[in-house]
């Protein structure tokens, strides 16, 4: 086990650890979508769970920014445990595999990290939040310049995130690229909703002993919404309050580019909703956070959020546009605190 980690970690291509159950009815790679993909370290694989009814076909994200775990561990334990009886939901569970590669720029956290599954131990991977610049295949400019809509980003970076590309270009950066294949392929399944988990820093305010304070995160426990989708995002929130999950709703804003909420919306049918739990992983206050068994945020708390969110979404489209998305074995996130995530690992 110890020189398959070290092999992996030296590896510049890595396929992570995914058990698919009952309900995945097929599977396919973003290249089917964007040919000039395929072979490289951003093509990443997709899965179908088609109940063979009709209904809405609904997209899960994970792993847009690959150290945000909650968000790939939620679409991994949904691929090993959801049936879907109504409709067809379809799992991207790592959107940057080149990200996923590569170990967190923070440093503040393994790259692998070890959970104890149904029949052995599983190894999540803790990866960071950009496109290794290897993949990317050139070095990044003096400052990012969103395309189409020309927005400056100062970090030149920020080039290589993956949630700073969309709609992306046919012809352009690999990181664009991915951006493209996502939406082209959102467009060619006629995708009606979609969800983009992400993970924030904590909303804890400390004051360190050196008198600089931290005012916690903004984003941690936020849904945003796109604009035509924020009836829908609200009334799920209400059914969130009555779980005693609170969270705050934001509009995709039409100043800040490049976002999943904002151009997946833009630039299909579909509705575009992303979900930010709270990871200590991303205090920079924080010298060895617990990613894993936090007593406040654990990860089996915050993918536990993201499932409700899921499950409100669910409801409320269906309400809003008559078209259900109906599954079963979804776990609810007192189940998850509960048993732990190690339970619904295959």
């Amino acid at each position: 086990m110890i020189a398959l980690l070290a092999s992996l970690s030296f590896s510049a291509f890595l396929y992570p650890d995914i058990r698919p159950g009952y309900g995945v009815t097929g599977q396919g790679w973003i290249s089917d979508y964007f040919p000039p993909l395929r072979g490289t370290n951003m093509d990443t694989p997709l899965f179908f769970m088609d109940s063979g009814k009709p209904g809405a076909t609904f997209l899960l994200i994970g792993g847009t920014h690959a150290r945000e775990i909650a968000g790939t561990t939620a679409a991994t334990i949904f691929l090993e445990n959801v049936q879907v009886t109504q409709g067809r939901v379809i799992v991207l569970p790592f959107a940057n595999r080149s990200a996923l590669s590569i170990e967190d720029e923070l440093g503040s956290s393994p790259h692998f990290l070890l959970v104890e599954g149904k029949s052995g131990p599983r190894f999540l991977v803790y990866g960071d939040r950009r496109t290794d610049i290897r993949d990317q295949g050139i070095a990044d400019p003096e400052v990012f310049v969103h395309d189409p809509s020309g927005m400056e980003i100062a970090d030149g970076a920020e080039s290589r995130n993956l949630n700073r590309n969309y709609p992306g270009k046919p012809d352009g950066n690999p990181t664009q690229q991915l951006a493209f294949a996502i939406l082209e392929m959102i467009r060619s399944e006629d995708v009606d909703f979609c969800l983009d988990m992400h993970e924030s820093g904590t909303p804890d305010r400390v004051e360190l002993d050196s008198g600089e304070v931290y005012g916690g995160s903004r984003l941690a426990y936020m849904l945003v919404c796109h604009p035509q989708g924020l009836e829908i995002g609200a009334m799920a929130l209400f059914e969130m309050e009555d779980l005693g999950i609170s969270m705050q709703l934001e509009e995709s804003s039409t100043e800040f580019r490049g976002l999943s909420h904002r151009e997946i919306g833009d630039h299909s049918d579909c509705l575009s909703f992303l979900s930010e739990s709270p990871n200590p992983g991303q205090d920079r206050w924080r010298k060895d956070p617990d990613v894993l068994t936090d007593p406040v945020y654990s990860l089996a708390h915050r993918v536990g959020m993201h499932y409700e969110v899921i499950r409100a979404l669910f409801t409320n489209y269906e309400l809003w546009m008559g078209n259900p998305v109906c599954v079963e074995g979804l776990p609810r996130e007192s189940e998850l605190v509960a048993q732990g995530i190690g339970a619904f690992l295959n």
